[in-house]
């Protein structure tokens, strides 16, 4: 009786990691990134003055990414009453448990449901995916969309390419289209190449391309262009459409671009190392299901990585194949040459595993590491003797599963007990970095002591630019000064003024200016001194 559950057990239980490891974080920073503040803002913009079309920020319209993922985070943030760090992180959840069950399915229905737990455990664990899943980006929720879409295209692909298939499709392609804009037309892209070089040119017309791409089409004129071209008095097609998206996608360097290319490798591990083992498994045993997720995966990964201006968050929607194809290798019943090639990939992960539990498990190492990351990446590095040690011993329990995986010829075993021991990693980092990513970029502090004493409607400075997540805690109106003149003519009209600027700006400026101006705060963010400048007791 018990054991036709098992699988649906499993299944939900991979789905349930996967939330926990997307929550972990959630609203236990502070905002900080621009990136992710824009995002506050616009939908605070929606909430506080009903801007659901055009949303502005900082009194402009903003034009460069449509609406869906700040209508949701203003839905989300319905019930707190404004927008906190913790509504702002639900949409990515939702969309991050969203990617992994969208892997669970099309794993289960095409290989089997070992096969799809396994996908999504492995999808849940790559270090790409738990950094982003609690981010206020629309980039988890493409890749949420594009997940469905491709189960909605390998199924419309096993079912004779069923009508109701392809509106689920197209139907996703447009969601994410609507959530960040013309990087999801790759999916059409990336189907379109893997149906000519799976099922053959001729049946291109089966994915109703016209149909789709036109339904799409009107979709995002009536939601996302014709109230952005009147909103913004016609300027977004030439600025954003003519402009903005072809000049981020064109320009850009062919050294730069080529080494994008190698981002994907990176994001995956160490799960990347187990994938290298799989060319001479698809050589054994062709499969028209696993040739289609390959080829979709493929021209995702070099339409994205090509773009001129790459971040590496662009090839989240890569890692979901990657997972999937990870997975299918692993609970496969390989043949001889696939299966050796397969334990030495496992023991290959194994010994790369062990040398990055002893690198971290190294305090003298902390320096040499933390120098090659970026400041938000350093927050991930553990701090304490506990934190080393917890995810030290994940590691090389994880390396032990993966040895005895390949030793017993059971890599499905391995990898599964390989993923567990990778949450408990996760599960460690998730607990302890958003204490020191908080120690690192808290605004809240000097945005707080800046608007003492000041009216609600009153005027915040910054000079020469202000970084947007002071906007999101001084819920005030945000001026630039780009110049030392400006800054000097608003101190002069202004008594009440109150200026955020860095230290170094402040001691250049402060013998221009009467001695009655004076920081009133400081603080020190991602390296650099900040103050807060105004009239009052030091």
């Amino acid at each position: 009786m018990s054991r036709p559950l098992w699988p649906v057990a499993t299944c939900v239980g991979v789905v349930l990691l996967s939330l926990v490891l997307a929550s972990l974080p959630a609203g236990r920073r502070p905002v900080w990134s621009s990136d992710e503040a824009r995002f506050v803002l616009l939908a605070q913009d929606v909430r506080d003055h009903g801007r659901w079309l055009v949303a502005e920020l900082r009194g402009r319209e903003y034009l460069n990414k449509p609406q869906l993922f700040f209508w949701l985070v203003a839905v989300a943030s319905a019930p707190f009453g404004r927008v906190t760090e913790v509504s702002a992180a639900i949409p990515g959840i939702v969309a991050a448990v969203a990617s992994v069950a969208g892997v669970v399915a099309l794993g289960s229905r095409v290989w089997g449901w070992t096969t799809g737990a396994l996908a999504g455990l492995i999808l849940a664990t790559a270090p790409l995916q738990f950094d982003m899943a609690p981010q206020v980006l629309p980039d988890m929720m493409l890749s949420a969309c594009l997940v469905w879409a491709l189960y909605f295209f390998v199924t419309g692909a096993e079912s004779g390419w069923h009508r109701m298939a392809l509106v689920g499709f197209y139907a996703c392609v447009t969601a994410a289209l609507l959530s960040k804009g013309p990087q999801a037309l790759a999916a059409v892209a990336a189907a379109g190449v893997a149906v000519a070089f799976t099922d053959g040119v001729r049946t291109l017309p089966r994915l109703r391309p016209l149909g789709g791409l036109g339904a799409m089409l009107v979709v995002a004129i009536v939601v996302w262009i014709v109230p952005y071209h009147f909103g913004s008095s016609g300027t977004f097609s030439h600025d954003v459409l003519g402009g903005h998206y072809v000049t981020w996608y064109m320009l850009g360097s062919l050294v730069g671009r080529l080494q994008s290319l190698a981002v994907p490798l990176g994001a995956f591990m160490p799960w990347t190392v187990l994938l290298l083992a799989a060319p001479r498994w698809w050589r054994d045993q062709p499969d028209a299901a696993r040739r289609r997720v390959a080829l979709w995966t493929a021209t995702m990964w070099v339409l994205v990585a090509l773009s001129g201006n790459f971040r590496s968050r662009y090839v989240l929607p890569v890692l979901p194949g990657l997972a999937l194809l990870t997975a299918e290798l692993v609970t496969a019943p390989l043949t001889p040459g696939a299966a050796r090639g397969m334990r030495r990939a496992a023991l290959a992960c194994a010994a790369f595993t062990v040398v990055a539990a002893v690198v971290v498990a190294t305090p003298a190492l902390r320096p040499a590491i933390a120098g090659v990351l970026s400041a938000e990446d350093r927050t991930y590095l553990p701090s304490t003797a506990l934190e080393r040690s917890a995810i030290a011993a994940c590691a090389l329990i994880g390396a032990a599963l993966l040895v005895l995986g390949a030793r017993r010829n059971a890599p499905r075993l391995g990898a599964a007990g390989f993923g567990a021991a990778l949450a408990g990693v996760l599960v460690v980092a998730g607990v302890y970095a958003p204490a020191r990513y908080t120690r690192a970029f808290d605004v809240r502090p000097l945005a707080a002591a800046a608007v003492v004493g000041l009216p609600a409607d009153a005027v915040v400075f910054g000079h020469p630019d202000l970084h947007l997540s002071y906007d999101v805690y001084l819920r005030r109106r945000v001026v630039e000064l780009p110049t030392a003149e400006r800054v000097r003519a608003e101190l002069a009209s202004d008594p009440a003024a109150r200026v955020i600027m860095p230290a170094a700006q402040w001691e250049r400026l402060a013998p221009t200016l009467d001695p009655g101006w004076r920081p009133l705060a400081s603080g020190t963010l991602r390296g650099r001194d900040m103050v807060v400048v105004g009239r009052g007791a030091s």
